[in-house]
């Protein structure tokens, strides 16, 4: 019994990681918020694709919350680095950092991810201003622990 309540809730939770959110204004001029999709009626309605982090930052460790605050992780991923791309979200999953990802697929998404690395290489980590091309376990670690976020378990 306990095996099939612990396999249902990695089902909901799994669930949970990236919905679909709306956001609309409705007849009597009240903005509403609904992961269901609004009425015909609705006015200026905006569709958004919630993805989320690994490691939630709500219940986070003071240290780690100063470091999201002063140094945010972003993680840069593509189609062509689905190996190195999985140890890389390993990798942070492991220590427990809070990031963002962006996917890079379009020549737009490419030239954003330039302007902000300097870098066309994916996995790309930015940690605040800091950047690490490609996975490097080592040098991301140092950049982890240089921002201040804390060790992996």
């Amino acid at each position: 019994m306990r095996t099939f309540a612990a396999l249902l809730l990695a089902v909901v939770a799994a669930g949970a990681l990236a919905q679909e959110a709306y956001r609309w204004v409705g007849k009597d001029g009240k903005v509403h918020y609904s992961d269901e999709p609004p009425p015909p009626d609705a006015q200026k309605i905006e569709q958004k694709h919630l993805e989320g982090s690994v490691v939630g930052s709500d219940k986070l460790p003071y240290e780690t919350r100063q470091a999201v605050a002063n140094f945010p992780v972003t993680l840069y991923v593509s189609a062509e680095c689905a190996s190195a791309c999985g140890m890389a979200r390993q990798f942070l999953a492991a220590r427990g950092i809070p990031y963002a990802e962006k996917k890079v697929a379009s020549p737009g998404d490419v030239a954003a991810m330039k302007e902000a690395t300097q870098s066309d290489i994916t996995p790309t980590l930015s940690v605040g201003t800091m950047v690490s091309k490609g996975f490097q376990e080592d040098a991301w670690g140092n950049l982890l622990d240089t921002a201040g976020y804390p060790p992996g378990k």
